[in-house]
């Protein structure tokens, strides 16, 4: 039960500091506010495709809102994925470094 409520917690850690990182990076770095304005105007302009063409085809706009989540959430898996590994790294290198430096004093 507590290993079960360490991983829930942790998996909530993960979840918020991923959505943190990711907001900074959406004020603080430029490719990546560029790319993602680029992203918006290119949905934009998917979604006024799909609403002009709804009387012939019903069920596109609804495919590009479901591409629109999908894509999003696919995007967040992938940056949980990578800070996780990212962890997982750290704690890897640190371990190796921490190795290499008693070899020095060997």
């Amino acid at each position: 039960m507590l290993k079960g409520m360490l991983h829930a917690a942790f998996d909530q850690y993960v979840f918020t500091r991923v959505d943190n990182i990711l907001n900074l990076a959406g004020t603080n770095d430029p490719g990546y506010t560029k790319t993602g304005g680029e992203v918006s105007a290119a949905l934009d302009r998917v979604l006024a495709l799909a609403r002009a063409l709804k009387a012939q085809h019903p069920e596109l706009l609804d495919l590009v809102m479901d591409f629109e989540a999908l894509t999003a959430l696919e995007s967040g898996q992938a940056a949980e994925i990578a800070y996780r590994q990212g962890l997982r790294d750290s704690s890897q290198i640190r371990q190796e470094f921490m190795t290499f430096l008693q070899q020095q004093y060997d």
